[in-house]
């Protein structure tokens, strides 16, 4: 760890990179909360090159980076083979040139919630640790303020809390359960993977936690959604079988894709996302429920005015 490193609230400065492929207003709303958060630069990387957004979106503290051909000329190829190899030579990229003290990767689905200034918080980071975890929370199917997130279940609550799909589901979330990294900079020889920060390839393991600092995951915020992406996510993302490994979730989204039952598929969704009376409750209880006040409307009109359309 390079020494001295900057612990003084007052002087600390953090930021994102981020690779995105997203509408207009899903890139605002991410933009606009973390803007309101304090964050000091975000480095948004257009994998789909659009100007109109980068000029819609222009502000002061974000840099808009279109990924087009010029961009990658040159690259080799296996930076730019999948969207995860992408995302991972983009923000390891501006690690390497970042001026910042701490850079967060995450998605433009991804809400950092943070119990207090970030600054502070990452300065009371010993000196020795050179990253800290993210855990993610995931987004329940709320329309609109308040959200409500649940946190990772162990086996024997999710029994309780999903009594029908939680024997399968890894912590009962539909998305990943691997917390998302935010990183001290100035480290040599590392990358800035999706969910861990690797010096000369090998994980780097002294990540710290922060109480109350999580990262809230809007994977599945709503059928609709869900289903949407849930091609690519079968094909080639989150449910997609690794390396020979069979995906569980992927196994289990793919067997109610072809159950002769229509609302199979729902089913799962609504067990795992629906903020019932009675699974917020039960979430209460085990103390895995975090609800959160995100107005993220109101947040794009005071930093991006009235989106047209």
């Amino acid at each position: 760890m390079p020494q001295p490193v900057n612990r003084d609230a007052a002087t600390l400065r953090w930021g994102i990179v981020t690779t995105v492929k997203a509408p207009l207003l899903q890139i605002a709303r991410f933009s606009a909360y973390h803007l309101d958060l304090g964050v000091h630069r975000m480095h948004i990387h257009l994998d789909t090159p659009d100007p109109a957004i980068a000029a819609r979106l222009a502000h002061p503290r974000i840099q808009f980076i279109q990924c087009d051909a010029t961009y990658w000329q040159d690259r080799p190829d296996r930076t730019t083979s999948t969207h995860q190899m992408r995302q991972i030579y983009n923000a390891s990229r501006v690690y390497r040139a970042t001026s910042l003290d701490w850079l967060a990767h995450i998605d433009v689905d991804e809400f950092i919630l943070a119990p207090g200034p970030l600054p502070d918080l990452l300065a009371r980071v010993s000196a020795d640790d050179t990253h800290v975890n993210l855990s993610p929370v995931e987004m329940m199917d709320t329309q609109g303020d308040p959200h409500h997130f649940k946190r990772y279940a162990r086996a024997s609550k999710r029994r309780v809390i999903y009594p029908t799909f939680g024997e399968y589901i890894k912590g009962g979330f539909l998305s990943t359960t691997s917390p998302k990294v935010f990183a001290r900079t100035g480290l040599q020889n590392v990358s800035l993977g999706i969910h861990a920060l690797r010096h000369f390839g090998n994980k780097v393991w002294s990540g710290a936690s922060l109480p109350g600092l999580e990262l809230g995951h809007a994977h599945a915020p709503d059928f609709e959604t869900f289903r949407r992406h849930m091609t690519y996510r079968l094909d080639k993302g989150s449910y997609h079988n690794r390396k020979g490994k069979m995906n569980p979730i992927g196994l289990l989204i793919r067997t109610l894709l072809e159950d002769p039952d229509p609302d199979a598929l729902r089913a799962l969704h609504r067990e795992l996302s629906s903020p019932t009376p009675d699974r917020l409750e039960r979430l209460n209880d085990a103390g895995l429920l975090r609800t959160e006040t995100l107005n993220l409307d109101a947040k794009v009109a005071q930093h991006f005015g009235t989106l047209e359309g």
